[in-house]
């Protein structure tokens, strides 16, 4: 049976993080402050998104299928094209483009994946 390996040098130990050496992006660290902020004012479980990210995603009909995930609970991406009377195919594309970005996920349902927001509040990180 071999024996336990030393990592190589080149791999940090996580138990010796030490953040002030660490090199984190000032947005990133901006958006997880302002989630912070938002859930101690009463909007827990809130995504942050880049701007760069939710310009590229939200357009009317994602933000249509969103609204639509808010108050129903379409039982399989068939079945929320046909609620929208939209292309299945072109449903299940904006839907992998929203879970890309962590706004939904699925659901099994045995027989098929359900659709279904992933977070209480979905917001852009600000302008300015």
């Amino acid at each position: 049976m071999p024996e336990f390996e030393e990592p190589p040098a080149s791999v940090p130990d996580p138990n010796e993080f030490d953040r002030e050496d660490a090199d984190i992006d000032d947005r990133l660290e901006f958006r997880a402050a302002f989630s912070e902020t938002l859930t101690q004012h009463g909007y827990p479980d809130t995504l942050v998104l880049a701007r760069e990210r939710a310009e590229d995603v939200f357009h009317d009909r994602r933000l249509k299928i969103l609204d639509h995930l808010e108050e129903q609970n379409p039982e399989s991406v068939r079945a929320l094209a046909q609620e929208l009377d939209y292309d299945k195919g072109v449903v299940s594309r904006d839907l992998q483009a929203l879970a890309k970005i962590d706004v939904i996920e699925y659901e099994d349902t045995g027989r098929s994946k359900a659709p279904r927001l992933k977070h209480n509040h979905v917001v852009v990180e600000p302008i300015v």
